[in-house]
C-alpha cells in the first residue's frame, strides 16, 4: 500500500494553522523523553486499540510520526489511507529526528 508523505516544514505550518493533528506513535518512555508539541500519544505496541481509542477531528488532516518514519509508517499502511471519518492522513517523513534536525521545536524532559 502506497503510504502519503508529508516533510516535517510542511507538517509544521499544517499544525501551526490548526490543519492537521499530530499522532505520536512512539512508546510512553520515548514520548516522555521528548516529543513535538501538541503530539497525541498512540503506541505502535498498543494497536489497533490505541488507534481506535483516539477521537480524531473529522475535517482536520492526520500526521502521523515516531522517531525516523518507520514506525508511523507501519501504522499509516495499517490504517489505510485516510481516518475513520475521511481525513487524509500523512507520515512524518523523518519523523522527530528530522524535525529536531530542521530547528524545529521540541519538549524535552528535563534532565535529573
Amino acid at each position: 500500500m502506497t503510504v502519503a508523505t508529508v516533510t516535517v516544514d510542511e507538517a509544521a505550518a499544517w499544525l501551526q494553522s490548526g490543519e492537521a493533528i499530530l499522532i505520536d506513535v512512539r512508546e510512553p518512555d520515548e514520548f516522555a523523553a521528548a516529543r513535538i508539541d501538541g503530539a497525541i500519544l498512540a503506541p505502535l505496541s498498543q494497536m489497533p486499540a490505541a488507534w481506535e481509542a483516539l477521537d480524531l477531528p473529522a475535517d482536520k488532516k492526520i500526521v502521523v510520526q515516531c522517531l525516523k518514519g518507520g514506525r508511523s509508517h507501519q501504522v499509516c499502511a495499517f490504517v489505510g489511507p485516510t481516518g475513520p471519518d475521511g481525513q487524509p492522513l500523512f507520515n512524518l517523513t523523518g519523523g522527530i529526528q528530522a524535525w529536531h534536525a530542521a530547528g524545529l521545536p521540541v519538549i524535552v524532559a528535563e534532565q535529573a
